[in-house]
């Protein structure tokens, strides 16, 4: 239950923070996607069905966030989520690299299938300058994610014991 709350908190503030109060100071492209963090988190580390109810919120934050086509952004979600859980069933991730490949590999992936189904619905809006801006997203996101997963994995570990 505690982690639920804290992912569940995690994902709220960061969403509150990226779209309600920053989005008019801060570009879109430097502003972390906690909603994202909390789903590859609950992929991750927490095991069963706790971590696909981890996962849910934060895919609602993110489909009501974002504007998206109906219901995109929240199955794009759940899929990153079984996505995260399969890389954290295959590979030990208690290093701070391979954490960081795990989360820049799956923002890249969610990256590149967006320009996928935009580029087949027709649409064209990409340019060199969108490329460079979402490369800044990955990285910044990515060395996010760091500092927040073995907090949260240590803190867990913890309660556990």
């Amino acid at each position: 239950m505690r982690h639920f709350l804290a992912l569940l908190a995690m994902s709220y503030l960061g969403a509150a923070l990226s779209v309600w109060w920053f989005s008019g100071f801060i570009p879109w492209f430097l502003l972390p996607d906690f909603p994202f963090l909390a789903i590859v988190f609950a992929g991750l580390f927490v095991p069963g069905i706790a971590g696909f109810l981890c996962a849910l919120p934060p895919a609602v934050f993110r489909e009501i966030t974002t504007s998206a086509p109906a219901w995109s952004m929240f199955l794009g979600s759940l899929a990153l989520y079984f996505a995260s859980r399969e890389v954290g069933r295959r590979f030990f991730l208690r290093a701070e690299p391979h954490l960081l490949t795990a989360v820049a590999s799956l923002l890249l992936a969610e990256s590149a299938s967006i320009v996928l189904l935009l580029h087949l619905a027709g649409a064209r809006p990409f340019s060199l300058l969108w490329g460079a801006q979402e490369a800044v997203r990955i990285a910044w996101t990515s060395l996010v994610a760091i500092p927040v997963f073995l907090d949260l994995s240590s803190r867990w570990r913890r309660v556990q014991e």
